[in-house]
């Protein structure tokens, strides 16, 4: 991930596991650009037989771009805790609002989940 790109995330053993592209290549979705790949593609293809479990058992998020107000959105699951704030300090300059979402559950947070 570079400074300024959208992306999504999952937040394995402690790691952040990143997969990003520059605004030129985002998805226009309404108002926002975004990652054109889902989490389930991106954990399919690279992580399935490594970790052996589904894609949304780790906690993970989006960040996305808001062009209205030229703002970064960063979705995460509230497993991540204060952890967030490396994507914070490493990618982005205060031009950006976190919020937790409920559709980024992981296995622990979802209570419904089923193993």
């Amino acid at each position: 991930m570079c400074r300024g790109d959208v992306g999504l995330f999952f937040y394995v053993n402690g790691q952040f596991l990143i997969h990003s592209c520059s605004l030129k290549d985002a998805e226009n979705y309404g108002d926002f650009l975004i990652y054109p790949e889902s989490h389930f593609e991106i954990w399919d293809r690279h992580y399935e037989k490594k970790y052996r479990v589904d894609f949304d058992f780790f906690p993970r998020g989006r960040v996305v771009y808001r062009k209205n107000d030229d703002k970064y959105l960063i979705y995460y699951d509230r497993c991540i805790g204060d952890n967030i704030s490396y994507l914070t300090d490493t990618y982005y300059d205060g031009n950006v609002v976190m919020e937790y979402d409920e559709h980024y559950q992981c296995h622990m947070c979802n209570r419904n989940y089923v193993l």
